[in-house]
């Protein structure tokens, strides 16, 4: 794969490139906050190390040209799927959960991974001329419905349902025909009531919480009242990196993933939670211009499910964080701590800016 010399004062979208880093400078502020009552400040070393890494990834998936990659989506995809299926002989158990495997250096999560594979088979696979588009489409719901199951296995809820979505969207910008569309809706809507009692128990206490968190709030109810005090002891400028005594003292559980986005409000307060939304509203809005001026429906898709991607997990994370969505352990990306989750984000924006660069003749240096 050959990779131009691009002259980036005059080709790339600064926005696909500051945002990310700053959303990466607050959630490393945001972890020495949580981490700096006990000095424990491996977290904020490891996710430095992460967004390094993550520069690397984001500059090579901007410079790669992502129209080369159509051509190996079944290779991407069956990558990915023996990923999946290792976690149940290696993966490793964490809060209830098999999503991880340890390599020693790095726990390793093949749902993030599996779920970036599945964007770009998407867009290969449902960009491709076919004579027959029923049968097109019943195949891909088959290669989209394997690695779901398998992550609804592991359990990961959260990953499952971002995946799917992305998949409507995938399926909505290439053109499929709207009765298939509200077909599958319907499907889902009708699915729901056995998806909810094929639930884990704590999984199901976590729906109850999000309808009624008074109901428990010793227990499945705990960590969304502890969030929303958290949220709202910041008042409107916050109390400093110092002094967010409720994430802190470990009032907020899992602080560093689910309810990062209570650390940071309580610490800026309104007026850095609302920096913050903007933020992630403006990348969102970018990703998907870049969409509409993509030059062929291969990177159309890839930016539309991209788009999707981010704003469905900012808006579910942010929506937990402050009680009007059910906790679904879905991180803020670029915000969360995490190392698989963060490079799969760089390597996705990554991407975005590739297709922003190819949307017209480039110039070479």
């Amino acid at each position: 794969m050959k990779i131009p010399r691009i002259k980036i004062n005059q080709n790339f979208d600064w926005s696909l490139i500051l945002i990310p880093v700053i959303l990466t400078v607050c959630s490393i502020a945001t972890l020495y906050s949580i981490t700096s009552f006990s000095n424990n400040f491996s977290l904020v070393l490891s996710q430095s190390l992460y967004f390094v890494i993550g520069i690397v990834l984001y500059i090579v998936f901007s410079l790669l040209d992502y129209r080369e990659l159509k051509g190996y989506i079944w290779y991407l995809y069956v990558i990915g799927l023996v990923f999946l299926v290792l976690v149940d002989f290696l993966g490793l158990r964490v809060f209830g959960s098999t999503r991880w495997i340890n390599l020693g250096f790095f726990q390793f999560q093949p749902s993030e991974l599996m779920k970036f594979f599945l964007l770009i088979f998407s867009a290969g696979f449902l960009s491709q001329a076919s004579k027959n588009q029923y049968l097109k489409i019943v195949i891909y719901i088959m290669a989209v419905a394997i690695p779901v199951y398998l992550v609804v296995r592991e359990p990961d809820l959260g990953t499952a349902i971002t995946t799917i979505v992305m998949t409507i969207v995938a399926m909505l910008v290439s053109g499929v025909p709207r009765k298939i569309l509200i077909g599958g809706l319907v499907a889902i809507l009708l699915l729901s009531p056995v998806v909810y009692l094929r639930l884990k128990p704590y999984q199901k206490e976590r729906v109850v919480s999000f309808i009624n968190p008074a109901a428990d709030p010793l227990g499945s109810g705990y960590n969304v009242s502890q969030s929303k005090i958290a949220v709202g002891s910041g008042g409107l400028m916050g109390k400093g990196f110092g002094g967010a005594t409720q994430s802190q003292l470990r009032f907020l559980p899992v602080a560093q993933i689910d309810f990062i986005f209570s650390g940071w409000a309580e610490a800026t307060g309104f007026v850095g939670s609302i920096v913050m939304i903007i933020a992630f509203a403006i990348l969102i809005a970018r990703i998907f211009i870049v969409s509409i001026t993509s030059r062929d429906k291969f990177g159309m898709i890839i930016a539309a499910g991209a788009g999707s991607i981010i704003f469905f997990q900012a808006f579910v994370n942010i929506g937990m964080n402050i009680g009007i969505m059910p906790v679904t352990g879905i991180p803020l990306p670029f915000v969360s701590y995490g190392g698989t989750s963060f490079l799969i984000n760089s390597a996705l924006i990554g991407m975005v800016q590739s297709i922003y660069l190819r949307r017209k003749a480039l110039k070479f240096a």
